[in-house]
């Protein structure tokens, strides 16, 4: 984005934040390539997935973009997938996890996919960031640093006063400028800037969708043990009407991810 164009939509947002109501609707969306070492006895196996900040005037929504693009595909081939045939050029699912940052009231909910779609009220992620004088620039856009401890992690992230927003991927926010980049201090989670462009496009809420199961965090977790115990007992409860539910093999529980994003539960 030139500076003739991002001067034009700091303009743009300034006015919008004025007349801003809720739900807010889409004015922006940022693109990050997100990796995980999940497993620190292996090292070398990277979980990646392509994500999508979607902005509003002060609330966001971060989500998988590999999965938006994979429900697209499922919604216009859903003929064969009631028969079983994988839609062509699905490619990589992505995550069912949502993160929704509310910053006027300092509110946060999450959406989880499992047999159902889950929404529940999470912490707000407050994070006392220290800023640095250390700058550099990222496809363009100068960035300034900032380090900041959430959940058991210490973070930098690079973040631009250019772009005006106060959000970031995932959970990583409050800064004066929208965060471009960031990772943990020992490369083991990051968020790699991959776009930032306006949307002009049909209106797009910062809301769950309204078909949704709403919950407790401490209730959904009680649902996901209760899905990876057994889940088939779990989709006939779920889902009444299926009649019958056979895996191809037999269900064997995977162990809990031993380096998980959110190190401390409080």
């Amino acid at each position: 984005m030139n500076k003739r164009a991002l001067l034009l939509f700091v303009l743009f947002l300034s006015a919008t934040c004025l007349r801003a109501q809720q739900p807010e609707t889409v004015i922006a969306k940022a693109f990050y390539k997100f990796s995980h070492i999940r497993d620190t006895t292996n090292l070398n196996k990277v979980s990646e997935d392509n994500m999508v900040l979607m902005l509003g005037p002060t609330s966001s929504v971060y989500k998988s973009f590999n999965r938006m693009i994979s429900d697209s595909v499922m919604r216009a081939n859903i003929d064969k997938v009631k028969t079983g045939t994988p839609p062509p050029g699905l490619g990589k699912y992505g995550s069912g996890t949502e993160v929704y940052l509310y910053t006027a009231s300092k509110k946060a909910q999450q959406t989880d996919a499992m047999v159902e779609n889950y929404l529940y009220d999470i912490q707000y992620p407050e994070i006392n960031w220290q800023i640095t004088a250390d700058t550099t620039t990222i496809s363009g856009i100068k960035c300034q640093k900032a380090t900041g401890t959430w959940k058991g992690r210490t973070y930098e992230a690079w973040f631009s006063p250019e772009i005006p927003f106060h959000s970031g991927p995932w959970k990583l926010n409050g800064l004066p400028g929208l965060i471009i980049s960031a990772s943990d201090t020992k490369k083991q989670v990051r968020f790699d800037f991959a776009g930032f462009q306006k949307y002009n496009g049909a209106p797009i809420e910062i809301s769950a969708a309204k078909q949704i199961v709403k919950t407790t965090e401490p209730e959904y977790k009680k649902l996901r043990e209760a899905f990876l115990e057994n889940p088939t007992a779990f989709m006939k409860t779920v889902m009444p009407e299926i009649q019958s539910i056979t895996l191809s093999t037999p269900y064997v529980r995977k162990p809990a991810i031993n380096n998980p994003i959110e190190l401390e539960k409080k």
